[in-house]
């Protein structure tokens, strides 16, 4: 019979009398007290929303309506892909973490986007606020470092021979994210009701698979039977725009999640197999596991929903992306302060060739 004991919850230090960690959440909230303002989203994110889903439903009607040829047709598929992707960072991450309103209807509804795009938003609420947002990096509790056989992003984590070219193949592997979220979404359901972070019952169990299975077939429904009806494509050329479509949007997530925590920055010799208990406190975990990149690059920090100041994000999931440039200097000062190291890269450049050189060092025998 399989064994099915889970693993023993991390625990942390206690973050009782921790000066730091009551200094740091007064001085931000001292921040939005003496500006006035609210933490949930400003008209510059509300119009950034506005925009991104404007640019999807604009797109996918070219596609099935404009006449254009096949190729104009492709670029559009890489462009949804963009779309998509800045959709998941921009809009859905805010409100499902519940940041980009503070009407939790509102942030209901632009949580589905994450279920019309074919993601299971409950799933993702359990797999990225729950797990990877409380147990940040630490293997068999974080999902996001499981590279389940196939990639080796900690060092906890069992080496094979082939991870010695991972940072090569991941090239390929890493666009297939999306799709592999849409195709594991029931099993995921089941997997997180074992764990214990989903117990609703009867009825409020059936709705929720319910809402699962119906977005599915919405997804299926507009993004593959109506094309195939509407366009004179065959079911490959249908087959090949979504597929370009994913793998352009996997491709982007993968990576801007991984260069916040899967890098050479990490000092892998005080990295040994965890025992269960950590040496810091929530706050200061979540500091020393995280990094920031590239966060005087406006566009991108645009473009990825403030994901570039993951250090931000971490310590304060529930206050939206649209705050985190202001909240920077701020952490980062407190952290000094206390004389906690602030991780961060300068460019999206540096931070991309960390996290391959961490593939490559994490894949060699070297660190097995």
């Amino acid at each position: 019979m399989k064994n099915t004991t889970l693993p023993t919850l991390p625990k942390f230090k206690s973050a009782a009398g921790s000066n730091f960690s009551r200094e740091l959440r007064a001085n931000v909230e001292s921040y939005f007290r003496k500006a006035d303002i609210s933490k949930f989203a400003n008209g510059a994110l509300k119009f950034k929303a506005i925009l991104l889903l404007v640019s999807f439903f604009g797109a996918f009607a070219l596609i099935l309506f404009s006449g254009w040829s096949t190729w104009l047709i492709w670029s559009l598929c890489i462009f949804l892909g963009f779309v998509k992707a800045g959709i998941g960072m921009g809009l859905m991450h805010d409100a499902n973490h519940g940041s980009f309103s503070k009407n939790r209807l509102v942030n209901k509804i632009f949580g589905y986007t994450a279920d019309f795009l074919g993601v299971s938003s409950s799933n993702w609420i359990n797999q990225h606020n729950k797990l990877h947002h409380t147990y940040t990096n630490i293997y068999e509790h974080d999902e996001d470092v499981n590279g389940k056989g196939l990639f080796r992003f900690t060092k906890d984590a069992p080496r094979k021979k082939m991870h010695r070219f991972q940072h090569i193949y991941w090239t390929f592997f890493y666009g297939f994210l999306t799709m592999g979220w849409f195709f594991a979404d029931i099993s995921a359901y089941s997997k997180y009701r074992k764990k214990g972070l989903n117990k609703k019952q009867g009825v409020y169990k059936a709705i929720e698979v319910g809402t699962i299975i119906f977005f599915k077939l919405v997804y299926i429904s507009y993004m593959f039977v109506l094309p195939y009806l509407v366009l004179d494509f065959a079911f490959w050329q249908v087959i090949i725009g979504i597929f370009t479509l994913e793998f352009v949007a996997g491709t982007i997530l993968s990576v801007i999640f991984q260069m916040a925590h899967v890098v050479d920055k990490f000092d892998l010799s005080n990295h040994d197999k965890f025992d269960g208990t950590t040496k810091d406190e929530w706050t200061v975990h979540q500091i020393h596991n995280t990094f920031d990149f590239a966060v005087k690059n406006k566009l991108l920090t645009w473009y990825c929903g403030g994901l570039n100041f993951q250090v931000i994000h971490h310590l304060f999931p529930t206050i939206s992306h649209a705050h985190y440039p202001k909240l920077y200097e701020i952490v980062k000062e407190t952290a000094r302060k206390h004389g906690i190291n602030y991780q961060e890269f300068k460019t999206f450049r540096e931070a991309f060739i960390s996290h391959l050189v961490f593939l490559k060092k994490l894949g060699s025998s070297q660190f097995a």
